[in-house]
């Protein structure tokens, strides 16, 4: 049972985390400038799913450092003389994101110690 539950909570933090973020991203009109089609869909996946591992891992500094990563990465794409990404999109993507996964992460936490 425990297992099923983790097991589910891995597979919300891939596909319907994408549509929960793009809903979101929608409703506040935010509108994505650049990038390769279908690439940040994928990093969202990944980043979500490494941040989950390792908030369930009791490694939740590790998962700051995927945070820290990215916003080091994503520093001249948005602040850059022509910024390709909107810096608004991109933060609030990256915050429902993570929030998911740290979410989900306590969750798998929490069901995985009954």
């Amino acid at each position: 049972m425990k297992a099923a539950a983790v097991t589910l909570l891995v597979v919300v933090m891939t596909a319907p985390a994408n549509w929960f973020v793009r809903f979101l991203l929608i409703q506040i009109r935010a509108i994505e400038t650049g990038g390769t089609e279908g690439a940040g869909r994928w990093i969202g996946i990944l980043e979500r799913l490494l941040i989950f591992l390792l908030v369930v891992g009791d490694e939740a500094g590790a998962a700051a450092l995927v945070v820290a990563a990215k916003a080091i990465l994503r520093f001249p794409e948005i602040t850059g003389k022509e910024p390709h990404l909107n810096a608004e999109y991109v933060l609030i993507g990256s915050l429902a994101s993570w929030l998911m996964a740290v979410a989900g992460g306590l969750g798998a936490r929490a069901i995985l110690s009954l």
